[in-house]
């Protein structure tokens, strides 16, 4: 079976053509400026297509127009109490993301006797906590490096750096100084949550921003692309 499956998020829509036990194509646009249908009116019809969508209405119908190439609905993931091998531990289990769900199944496949840490560092910042039972056991977000450098510029006075920074320890001028505050806080979030848990789990890495913090991790990692695009085809062969 062919399936095309799309995660769209806050930044990038990126999207994967699965057929014959293979990615055939992989591919992305802006979501502030969606080509979607330029990107894939030429790829063979999937039999099915699957979407998770956070990034709000114009990815919707960005994914819409898409769709309609080939006459088709989408299965817009939501997160379940139960999917996949996944039992979902949040409080009210539709308020996850469901790019988070999808990710969280992807690591399930991908580790299944394993506690396991899923970070995605992009727009925003998650870090979940998968056991080894298959439990969701909740998670943190936090705004990402590009969201913590804003804000800073936004609401300060005299913190408008005229470049980008780069990490230092101690960093001896401000754009460093900001860049380098920034990553230090997500790297902390990684790093706590990775203690907290009672057996060493697998720290899955993921997102845009992942090879910028990678080497400032002082922890064992593994880096994971494309997460929410495997998850996604994992419920979409769910029978």
């Amino acid at each position: 079976m062919s399936i095309l499956a799309i995660d769209a998020g806050n930044s990038r829509i990126k999207w994967g053509l699965y057929v014959s036990g293979r990615w055939l194509a992989q591919g992305w646009t802006a979501t502030a400026q969606p080509h979607l249908d330029s990107q894939l009116g030429k790829l063979p019809a999937p039999k099915k297509i699957i979407a998770s969508n956070v990034a709000g209405s114009a990815a919707a119908q960005a994914i819409e127009t898409v769709c309609a190439i080939w006459k088709m609905t989408p299965h817009i993931v939501q997160a379940q109490p139960e999917q996949c091998g996944v039992r979902n531990g949040y409080a009210t289990p539709h308020q996850l993301g469901s790019d988070r769900w999808a990710a969280l199944i992807a690591a399930r496949h991908l580790y299944p006797e394993r506690d396991v840490l899923v970070v995605q560092i992009g727009t925003a910042v998650t870090i979940d906590a998968l056991g080894a039972d298959g439990r969701f056991r909740g998670g943190l977000i936090l705004p990402g490096l590009a969201l913590m450098l804003d804000s800073l510029a936004r609401n300060t006075a005299s913190l408008t750096p005229q470049q980008h920074g780069k990490f230092a320890t101690f960093p001896d001028n401000t754009a460093d100084a900001m860049f380098s505050g920034a990553a230090n806080a997500i790297v902390g979030a990684i790093e706590h949550s990775f203690r907290q848990l009672e057996t060493q789990p697998v720290c899955l890495l993921s997102g845009g921003d992942m090879d910028i913090l990678l080497p400032l991790l002082s922890i064992p990692v593994q880096p994971a692309d494309n997460l929410v695009l495997e998850g996604l085809l994992r419920i979409a062969q769910e029978p």
